[in-house]
């Protein structure tokens, strides 16, 4: 797959979540609105599915950042495999995507692999536009399958929090997409061009307040 721009809040649901699912799994009323208008109410009563609108609506760079600001924490309090190696591989690879970052994160997975992290390398791999090792026989990457990965890496990764409190760890994860969406958090503080964001009303110029509920002091 070429790697994805980021959309405009103004992007029907149904072209950001369709990046990464199914758009008709949503409700019909749901698909025609804006991203904008729509991720605060996703978040509150359908965080599985806001989840998706967010890897979706962000640029591929973006959505493994994204991730990869999740896994992070997720490994700084002791509930994901330390694998440092791996992480430093995968930011490789956000501060220079190219061929050679993704076949370094490549050659460091794991089979089979079906952790947060796991997923969030599979992500790198796939951001490849051929899927063959056979190199006359090219076969397609799919649009959006790294996007989908980084949407379950965030999920999965949610999962590991005791089960009592994962409503809540999904949340703040949520509203670091949202920061990421508005250019907060980067690698570094000038890594991509300032552009609008995807909380209601936002811009670039004005920090808006998070929409839910979030642990300042992660």
């Amino acid at each position: 797959m070429s790697l994805l721009e980021v959309l405009v809040p103004g992007s029907p649901v149904a072209q950001a979540y369709g990046r990464v699912a199914d758009a008709r799994d949503l409700p019909a009323d749901l698909c025609a609105c804006d991203c904008s208008r729509a991720v605060a109410g996703m978040i509150r009563d359908t965080p599985n599915q806001a989840a998706r609108l967010i890897a979706g609506w962000l640029s591929t760079r973006e959505a493994i950042w994204w991730g990869l600001l999740c896994e992070s924490q997720l490994l700084d309090l002791k509930l994901a495999e330390i694998k440092p190696t791996r992480l430093q591989a995968i930011l490789n690879w956000v501060r220079e995507p190219g061929d050679t970052t993704r076949v370094a994160v490549g050659q460091l997975a794991d089979e089979p692999d079906n952790s947060s992290l796991g997923l969030l390398a599979q992500a790198v791999v796939y951001t490849t536009n051929n899927l063959s090792p056979v190199q006359n026989s090219p076969v397609a990457c799919p649009g959006g399958l790294a996007h989908r990965l980084v949407a379950l890496s965030v999920l999965a990764g949610a999962n590991r929090w005791p089960e009592a409190e994962r409503p809540a760890c999904l949340r703040h994860f949520l509203e670091l997409g949202l920061d990421v969406a508005e250019g907060k958090h980067l690698w570094t503080p000038v890594a991509i061009p300032l552009h609008p964001g995807l909380r209601p009303g936002s811009n670039v110029a004005k920090p808006k307040a998070r929409i839910g509920n979030i642990w300042e002091n992660w």
